[in-house]
C-alpha cells in the first residue's frame, strides 16, 4: 500500500511538472499576483509572498534547463555574485545606479541588500537569454538584444518597486544613470552567458519573461 501511494504521488508530481502545466501555473501565479497586489485589502499579504514567488520562479525555469554542465553552473554563479555585488556597491556609493536603498518587501538583507536580489538577477538574465536563444544573429547582437530586453523589463519594474516597498530612490526620481548601469551590467553578463557552451533554449523561461513584463505593465495602470 505504501509503495502504491508513493508511486501515485510521484506520478502526480511528474504530471504537475510537465511543461504545459508549469506554464499554466506561472500564468495563474502572475494573474493572482496582479489581483492581490492591486487590491488594498490583500496587498500586504501578497507582498509577503514576493520572496516565495521569486524562489519558485527560479526553481521552475531551472527545472526545465535541458543541459547541465560546469559552464552553466559557472554562469549562474557569476550572475548571482555579480548581481549581488554590483547592488552592494550601488547602494553604498550611488555611483552605479544612482542613490537608492532597499526597503522591506524583498526580505533579509546582507550589507543592506536583500539576498534575493541575487535570485532576481539570475531570473532576469536567464529569461532574457532564453528569449533570444533561437534568433539567428551574431552573438554580440544577441547579447545586445537580450540586454535591451533586460533594461526594458527594469523600466517597467522601477515605478512599481517603489510603490510596493521593494526599494526607493532619492526624491522618488528614477535617474537615467540607473538604466545605463543596468545596460552595462546586463551586457557584461549576457556576453558571458551567450559565449559559454550550454543550452540556452527554455520555453518556460520565455513564458516567465512575458508574464513578468505583463505583470508590471498591468500593475503600472492599477497602482
Amino acid at each position: 500500500m505504501n509503495n502504491t501511494t508513493a508511486k501515485q504521488k510521484n506520478q502526480l508530481i511528474q504530471e504537475l511538472l510537465k511543461e504545459k502545466n508549469v506554464i499554466y501555473l506561472l500564468i495563474a501565479m502572475h494573474i493572482a499576483g496582479i489581483i492581490g497586489l492591486a487590491l488594498p485589502e490583500t496587498r500586504n499579504i501578497f507582498k509577503l509572498l514576493v520572496p516565495f514567488n521569486l524562489i519558485t520562479n527560479a526553481l521552475l525555469i531551472l527545472y526545465f534547463q535541458k543541459q547541465w554542465n560546469k559552464y552553466l553552473i559557472g554562469a549562474l554563479l557569476i550572475i548571482m555574485f555579480t548581481g549581488f555585488g554590483i547592488e552592494v556597491a550601488g547602494v553604498h556609493t550611488g555611483l552605479i545606479f544612482g542613490n537608492y536603498w532597499y526597503k522591506t518587501t524583498l526580505g533579509y538583507k546582507v550589507l543592506e541588500v536583500p539576498l534575493l536580489i541575487a535570485i532576481n538577477w539570475l531570473i532576469v538574465i536567464y529569461t532574457t537569454s532564453a528569449c533570444v536563444a533561437e534568433i539567428k544573429i551574431s552573438k554580440i547582437f544577441k547579447a545586445l538584444l537580450a540586454t535591451c530586453l533586460t533594461v526594458g523589463l527594469d523600466f517597467f519594474i522601477e515605478p512599481i518597486a517603489m510603490k510596493l516597498d521593494f526599494w526607493d530612490w532619492q526624491n522618488g526620481i528614477i535617474p537615467l544613470q540607473n538604466y545605463i548601469g543596468w545596460f552595462i551590467t546586463a551586457f557584461f553578463l549576457h556576453l558571458i552567458v551567450i559565449f559559454l557552451p550550454f543550452e540556452k533554449k527554455n520555453k518556460v523561461a520565455v513564458v516567465l519573461y512575458i508574464c513578468e513584463l505583463i505583470f508590471f505593465l498591468v500593475l503600472g495602470f492599477l497602482l
